[in-house]
Parts: C-alpha cells; structure tokens; sequence
C-alpha cells in the first residue's frame, strides 16, 4: 500500500462523549477495505481523496499517561477502523499500546476481525478488565469479496476459541447480517461454547456508495435475493429483521445464551 504515513495525535484516549468511556483508534483509515463498511463516512474521512481501504495513517503519540480521572474507565479499540489490520503486524502500534496500559484500571474492549490479535496474549491476559469481541458474518468465501484483506471467518473462530480458553471474557459480533446469506444459526451454533455473549445488528445501506456496492455483489453472486434486498434497502420493509429477532430470541432459550440485539425491530 502506497498511502501509508505517519500523524502526530495529541492522546491514545478520545472521549465518545458518553460520559465515562474513551476510544482508541490506533491507525486512521483501515486496510480490511470491506465494501459496506460505515466508519469511510465518518466526516474527517470524507475529506480524504484516496478510495477507502487504500490508506492508513499510523498515529504517532506524545506518551501513554492515563489520567487519574480515566484509571476506572472504559476504552474500546477500535470505533472507527480496526486495531489488528494488516498494517499492524509491522507497526505494532496497538501492541505499544497494550505495552503501556495492560497494569492499568481501564476496562478494555476489543471488537476485530483478526486473528493477529493472537499476537498479545501475553499482556491481554494479565489485564484486569478485558474483553474481546469478533465481528463475524459471512462464510469464507463470501467474506473474501466482501471482506478482502480481514482474515478469514474461520481464522477468528479458532482466535476466538484459543482467546476463551485462556479465561478471557469473549464475545461474538453477527455483524452485518445480509438477508438469506448470513447463516446466523450456524455461526451461533459453530462460536456458541467460546464466547460469553453474542450481538446482532442489520446491514447497514444508509449510504449510496455502499448500497451500490452491496446491491452490485447481490446482482452479480445472488440475483435471486435482489427483489428482498430492494424491498428492505429502499421500500423499508423491516419484515424480515422483525421475523429474524423472533427466532433469534427463541433460540436463546434453546441454548441458553446471552443474545443481544442490536438492530430496531420495527420501524
């Protein structure tokens, strides 16, 4: 990748603005190029010339300190682009962080879709409030042309079940769910015994490029779903996401899970 450069940040922490919980988004921009991805609309990437997915900066910080006021509190890696990309398996700026914060009070969150997160091990497991998550959605095949440069679903399943055995809190991300091609019943029933709980959350198509992109996959691999995309995507029949939650929630009693939904139930 050509578009690769270093930034000076002023702090490791962003506040979200919720009163009690930081971000920490290691790399501007991220190498995964998933072609729904939200976070390329993020305002400060909207000014960005470069085609999503093309370029990341590596943030350069001042120092690690983390204020006394922010011992206790929580901080997610990452909101808006992924701390295990690609890019960081050289740069290894989420491990300088982990370096510096893994004897800290903070309550960590993990949410990837790498198994590079392997990697740390041996300072997520001396954390004292941790918790990782992985985004998983597709099969692998699917996932490579939806997902191009993340690794593949089985690879964060087995991440995800070598990370639960050593004691670590896990959770799962069913996230986005395409309509007929996410096999949400087989993903819970394949990560169900090595996570702690499971979320759930629609595609999200409020954006044009991303909805041509995605109705462009559809058209191309899955003709025979585009009616029920359009009838979702631009006649807003929330049917389907409604019905899914239904079974979604009957299946919890059936395995006795932890499931949380994320996405609205109607409209």
């Amino acid at each position: 990748m050509d578009n690769v450069k270093h930034v000076n940040a002023k702090h490791f922490l962003t506040p979200t603005g919720l009163g009690t919980g930081y971000a920490c988004n290691p790399y501007v921009g991220c190498m995964h190029g998933c072609i729904y991805c939200y976070a390329k609309f993020v305002s400060d990437y909207q000014k960005r010339e470069e085609p999503w997915g093309t370029f990341v900066d590596i943030k350069e910080y001042p120092n690690y300190d983390i204020l006394r006021s922010n011992g206790d509190k929580s901080v997610i890696f990452s909101s808006v682009t992924d701390a295990y990309q690609p890019i960081e398996k050289t740069e290894r700026r989420t491990r300088k962080i982990l370096e510096n914060i893994y004897e800290s009070r903070l309550q960590v969150r993990f949410l990837t879709k790498s198994d590079l997160i392997l990697r740390d091990l041996d300072l997520l497991t001396q954390m004292q409030s941790i918790e990782i998550g992985f985004s998983i959605a597709l099969d692998d095949e699917t996932a490579k042309i939806m997902e191009p440069n993340a690794a593949l679903p089985s690879k964060r399943i087995a991440a995800l079940k070598t990370i639960h055995a050593a004691k670590i809190s896990t959770f799962v991300f069913i996230a986005p769910i395409f309509p007929k091609i996410t096999d949400v019943f087989a993903i819970i029933a394949m990560v169900k015994d090595h996570c702690d709980y499971i979320m759930f959350d629609s595609l999200n198509l409020k954006h044009a490029e991303n909805k041509a992109n995605v109705f462009k996959f559809i058209s191309t691999s899955y003709p025979e779903l585009l009616p029920l995309y359009q009838n979702i995507f631009e006649k807003r029949d929330n049917s389907y996401y409604r019905n899914l939650a239904v079974l979604i929630r009957e299946s919890a009693n059936t395995f006795n899970l932890d499931l949380r939904i994320v996405f609205p139930e109607s409209r």
